[in-house]
This record gives structure tokens, C-alpha cells and sequence, in this order.
């Protein structure tokens, strides 16, 4: 039986000095950020999103939002460590998509792929061997040709986009995204990772930094 899930792991940012008000007096701090990871047999994995940092007093151990206590040179306020909040990514116009509509998508493009897999069972003997490369091709295909959608998405008004840019997408992330997913397709429970966390990304988006967004 495979355990997976997320898990929250922090680690130390920086230690220091600060007013502590509950001390009401000069003590030493120390600053962690937390991060949810995909875990597999509870070994962190995949990083799935910051959950913020917090600072707490030594001597009293209470705790803190950083920028509430700390001068503006002490700590950046924005700390985003280099990916987009989901609260961010909603100004941006960046909405993920429900599970639903993503099982929906995929529904339609599995049919197309079976329908083309029946097509090569005529024409080469032996052909349901290649499934995997079929279906590997169409998404890269389709990525490639409609820019983040499939022929599923477009139906269902849904794409696939760059978490962190926006709309466009590297070559690179594209094949990892989908040799990825090929790999999660073997065990469909993985896909349960978007139920997982806010942003609503599966274990292939989170590895190929993307999301799936309404249009």
C-alpha cells in the first residue's frame, strides 16, 4: 500500500534580536518558514506551496508574523520565495480550475486517444502496445499547437499555464509536465494531489511548475 499526502516542514531563515511585546523587553528571535510538500511514505517530495513564515521569541516562546515585529530592513514583508501566492495568482486572473472540470477534460481526451489507438489496432498488429507513447504525443501535441490546451481543455474553456509567469509555458516544463503525468497515469490516486492544496495542481503541475485555469 502506497501512503501519500502533504506534509508541512520549516526550517530556520535567520535568527536575531527584537522587541518582543510580550517580554516588553529586548530577546532573541528566531525566524522559520513552512513549506506543504507531497510526501510519499511521508518523505517531502514535491514542494506544493509557502505557507508564510513566522518568527517566535526564544524566552517566551510566543509567536509572531514577521513583519509585525520586525523593521522593513530586517524582513521583506513580500518574501515570496519565488513563486506566486494563490492570492497573487487571483489578481492576475489566474483562477484554478475544479477536479471535476480537469476529469471532465481529460474524459474527452482519453476517448480521442482510445479512438485513435482503435485506428493503429487495424493498422499496425499488436499496436495497443503504444497507448502510452499515443497518448504522450497527443498531449505534447496539443500543448505545443494550442498553447496549454487539449482538445478536452478547449471543450471545457480550461488551459494550462506557467504558475509563475503566466500564460506562457517553457519547451521544458511542457515534457517534463507530461512525461510526469505519463509516469501518474500508472497510479491514478496521484492525480488526488489537486484535492490537496489551493491552487488545485496535481503532482505533474507541481514537478513542471504549471497550473490549469478556467479561461
Amino acid at each position: 500500500m502506497i501512503i501519500f499526502g502533504s506534509k508541512t516542514v520549516g526550517s530556520t531563515v535567520k535568527s536575531g534580536k527584537f522587541d518582543c511585546p510580550n517580554c516588553r523587553r529586548q530577546e532573541s528571535y528566531k525566524l522559520k518558514n513552512y513549506k506543504q510538500y507531497f510526501h510519499i511514505f511521508f518523505i517531502p517530495l514535491l514542494k506544493m506551496r509557502d505557507l508564510g513564515d513566522e518568527l517566535s521569541c526564544f524566552f517566551c516562546n510566543t509567536s509572531y508574523l514577521p513583519g509585525a515585529v520586525l523593521a522593513q530592513n530586517e524582513y521583506d514583508t513580500r518574501n515570496k520565495l519565488g513563486n506566486l501566492s494563490h492570492e497573487e495568482n487571483t489578481r492576475l486572473g489566474l483562477e484554478p480550475c475544479d477536479f471535476g472540470k480537469r476529469m471532465g477534460a481529460y474524459a474527452i481526451d482519453f476517448a480521442i486517444i482510445y479512438a485513435i489507438l482503435l485506428s493503429l489496432i487495424y493498422a499496425v498488429p499488436g499496436g495497443t502496445g503504444f497507448l502510452i507513447l499515443i497518448g504522450f504525443a497527443y498531449f505534447m501535441t496539443c500543448d505545443f499547437l494550442l498553447k496549454g490546451s487539449s482538445i478536452g481543455k478547449m471543450a471545457l474553456s480550461i488551459k494550462t499555464v506557467d504558475f509563475e509567469e503566466g500564460p506562457s509555458i517553457l519547451a521544458y516544463n511542457v515534457i517534463l509536465r507530461n512525461l510526469i503525468k505519463g509516469i501518474c497515469s500508472f497510479f491514478p490516486l496521484i492525480f488526488l494531489t489537486s484535492l490537496m492544496n489551493q491552487d488545485k495542481r496535481t503532482l505533474h503541475d507541481l514537478a513542471a511548475r504549471t497550473m490549469v485555469v478556467d479561461k
